[in-house]
Order: C-alpha cells, then sequence, then structure tokens
C-alpha cells in the first residue's frame, strides 16, 4: 500500500464517500449520527453521498456519517454506507461524537429523548418530525439556546417547498396577514388519484407504492398531520406556541369520493387547505379543512404529492413556494439545507414585536355539507340551524346542501346534529360561488 492509500482506523467509516476535490480553502469535517434509516433517512445518505464532490466545492465543507441508529442492524439497505455504523443501541447512539444529530424516526419516542439529549450536549439538532416540534417546539429551541447550540427543522413542513426558511429569512420580522396552503402531499395525491378516476383504495395503494404514506394513512387525510405543520408555521410566523394554537379540523374521511365528485359538480377543485390568518387586535385564527376552490386557482393547478403555501404579506400577489411535499427524496433534500445552514436559524420572533394570540374564526363562508340521509332531513337540520341556502339535493345516494355565509361555529351545529342522528358528515368549505360557476 502506498502513502496515499493508507488508511488511519479513525477514517475507515467514511470510505463510502467519493474523495471530493480538494477547495481552495480550508476545509472542515462535520460528523453526523443519523436517527432513522428509513425512506427519509435512507434517501439523506445517498443524497450526501451523490453530492459529496458539490457540497465541498460549494460550502468547504465534508460531511461524514458516524452512527446511525437503527432497528435492524442486519438488514441490507442497499445504501452505500458501511454496515458497521448500524446500530440498534439508543444509549450507543447518544454517546457518539458527532457535530450534528439528524433525527428522521419520526413519531414521539425516541425522538424527544434523542433531541433532548443532543441539545443538552451543545450539539445541533436537525429533525424532520412535525410531531416533535408542534408537541416540544418551544422547550426544544429554549435549549438550545441555553446551551448555545441550533435546532432546525425546516424540513418539517412542506418537504421540498420551503416553507419554514422563508417565513425566516424572506418575511423577518414582519408578520405576513395570512399564511394557507396544501400542507399534506400524500392527501393531495390521493385527492388528484381521485379526479383522474381511480377509488380511493387505489390511491392509497399507489401513494403506498411510491413511498408517499404508511400504512395508515389515517393522519394525513385526517388533517392532523397538516394541523401539526399549521401550529409550527404559526409559531415562526405570529410567535403563537404551538400548544397554543387552536386548530379547527375537519376531516376528508368517510366521504372523500364523494367530496371530489360533488366539487367537480360545483365547478371546483377539492383541496385540503391549512390556514392562520390575522383578523385584528392580534388575534389569529387557525383551520385545517377541505375547500372547494375556483378550477382557475393555483391551489386547483397543485396536483399529486406537490405542496403550495401563499403567504400574504398585502403586497400586489401573495409569496407562494411549491415543490414536493412527500416521500423520501423531498424531505431528504430539505435536511440537506437544514445541514448546510451553519448560523443558529432565528426560530424566535422576540418579545420587542407584536404579541399574537389564538382565537375564533368570526368570518363567515359558504360550506358544502352533506350525510347519507333523506334530503328533506337535511334541509330541515339546515333550516334549524339558520344556514340554509336552498333545498337539499341528492348524488349518489348522499344528501348535500350548500348553505349561506355563515361562519365556522353556525355550520358545526348542523354537522353535531348529523352526528347525532349517526349519520357521518362530509364537510367542505365552499369557495366557488354561482357566479364564478356560470364563468367556467
Amino acid at each position: 500500500m502506498t502513502p496515499q492509500q493508507q488508511i488511519h482506523p479513525a477514517e475507515t467509516r467514511t470510505l463510502w464517500f467519493p474523495t471530493p476535490p480538494r477547495p481552495t480553502h480550508s476545509q472542515q469535517t462535520i460528523r453526523i449520527a443519523l436517527a432513522g434509516c428509513g425512506v427519509v433517512g435512507g434517501g439523506l445518505v445517498r443524497l450526501l453521498h451523490d453530492s459529496a464532490a458539490a457540497i465541498s466545492s460549494r460550502y468547504g465543507v465534508r460531511f461524514i456519517i458516524t452512527r446511525v441508529l437503527v432497528r435492524d442492524t442486519v438488514r441490507d439497505r442497499g445504501l452505500p454506507i458501511d454496515a458497521r455504523l448500524f446500530t440498534n443501541d439508543l444509549e450507543s447512539f447518544l454517546a457518539d461524537d458527532a457535530d450534528v444529530v439528524i433525527e428522521a424516526v419520526g413519531g414521539e419516542e425516541p425522538a424527544r429523548t434523542i433531541a433532548l439529549t443532543t441539545l443538552g450536549r451543545g450539539r445541533k439538532l436537525i429533525t424532520a418530525n412535525k410531531e416533535l416540534i408542534s408537541s416540544h417546539g418551544e422547550a426544544l429551541h429554549e435549549l438550545a439556546a441555553t446551551n448555545h447550540t441550533a435546532l432546525d427543522f425546516g424540513a418539517a413542513v412542506g418537504g421540498s417547498a420551503p416553507v419554514i426558511s422563508t417565513l425566516r429569512d424572506l418575511v423577518g420580522a414582519a408578520a405576513p396577514n395570512s399564511i394557507r396552503g396544501i400542507l399534506n402531499g400524500t392527501s393531495n395525491f390521493v385527492i388528484s388519484e381521485i379526479e383522474h378516476g381511480s377509488t380511493l383504495d387505489h390511491a392509497l395503494e399507489s401513494a403506498r407504492e411510491r413511498g408517499l404514506c404508511e400504512a395508515d394513512c389515517a393522519r394525513d387525510l385526517d388533517g392532523h398531520d397538516a394541523a401539526a405543520k399549521l401550529s409550527i408555521i404559526a409559531w415562526i410566523a405570529f410567535g403563537i406556541k404551538p400548544a397554543e394554537l387552536h386548530v379547527r379540523r375537519l376531516s376528508l374521511r368517510p366521504h372523500i369520493e364523494s367530496l371530489v365528485g360533488l366539487a367537480s359538480h360545483l365547478g371546483g377543485s377539492l383541496r385540503l387547505l391549512g390556514e392562520c390568518a390575522r383578523l385584528g387586535n392580534d388575534r389569529v385564527i387557525a383551520s385545517v379543512e377541505p375547500v372547494i376552490v375556483s378550477r382557475d386557482s393555483a391551489f386547483a393547478r397543485t396536483s399529486g404529492e406537490e405542496n403550495r403555501v401563499e403567504v400574504d404579506l398585502g403586497w400586489s400577489s401573495p409569496l407562494s413556494v411549491s415543490g414536493p411535499g412527500a416521500g423520501g427524496p423531498p424531505t431528504a433534500a430539505a435536511l440537506l439545507s437544514d445541514l448546510v445552514r451553519f448560523s443558529p436559524p432565528p426560530n424566535d420572533r422576540g418579545s420587542d414585536v407584536p404579541q399574537f394570540v389564538s382565537g375564533p374564526d368570526s368570518r363567515k363562508h359558504r360550506w358544502l355539507i352533506g350525510a347519507p340521509i333523506a334530503p328533506i332531513v337535511l334541509s330541515a337540520l339546515a333550516t334549524a340551524g339558520r344556514v340554509a341556502g336552498g333545498e337539499a339535493r341528492t348524488t349518489g345516494g348522499l344528501a348535500w346542501i350548500v348553505t349561506k355565509p355563515v361562519t365556522a361555529a353556525r355550520a358545526h351545529r348542523v354537522i353535531s346534529a348529523l352526528r347525532n342522528l349517526n349519520a357521518q358528515p362530509c364537510v367542505a368549505r365552499c369557495e366557488v360561488t354561482e357566479k364564478s360557476r356560470a364563468t367556467q
């Protein structure tokens, strides 16, 4: 072996990376401990391997993975990484002397333990875990500040769409008027597939085959995933603690196919939208619900697993970001973006700015409300609830009505009455008017 080929034992863990070109400036080596090597973690491993030369050239750094926490250490993942780096021992993983820990396991535990230990040791933590940040983000941010390190979670919202970095860096300290958009790529993919004639079961099967969702897609279709992301957005944009944000949430289930069909019948397209907006007196409302949008809107044109978020800053048009929001490669790319951020991200708006609070939504909307009951019963409930905008109609065994403009609280009276009758309702906010339908 020639002197150039000799390898120090401590360097054997980095053999899987190609030798990067020598930069013109001093190169820094950053050690990474990766928790989770599934679709997202494995995607990051491949991305770091394939982009090593470009990262070295552009940023003057060399990333090496020193430890990987997995459940199964012997499974062949087909990744360009030394299998000896895998461990299923959490304590061994946490003891690794890494500069950065990337958490991609998801869920509550061991993610929370990994986060607390990493930040408590003064090491940078990067995570794509929206549940972790929505539940513990503020406490983790304070722990990071106390230990003079960084907490970055841009990958937790929007996949490849840079929602959090836009709110942090471009919008800055200015509080927007509103932020709304498609925050869940899985549900948008399913809706798009149904729009093209698929059944719900086939759409879900296709999503799983593409790596866009887990076996259980309930959190995607019920809006829980989008609500967690919206709480993070409201924290960055308005400074409202995630746990203190009241999110009105309506599920796509159990009548998602009917909702898609009725939206088309009304001249619009169904989308699951998350929104937080300022109303007055520094009050912010938040919602995640099915919305029937105009067919010529940007949201209607956002199909497949794409995410799209629009930020209203009072300009002539909203600031928008979009990109694939589900699957391994988009989230891995977002993790890499957080990885090459070398300064602590501005997660806190500070105290010398308006302090916003979460409150009820007093705005009025038209609502599509349907249920598998007799139309005369639905009409009577709508009249009793003072929301009736016309007589109920029936499509495919589902009675439905579009209300006059009323508050969400008023519409909820009818929804509650349907549930009391054991009639599973389907509900969507309707932004398509008779006038807009006539012009289509």
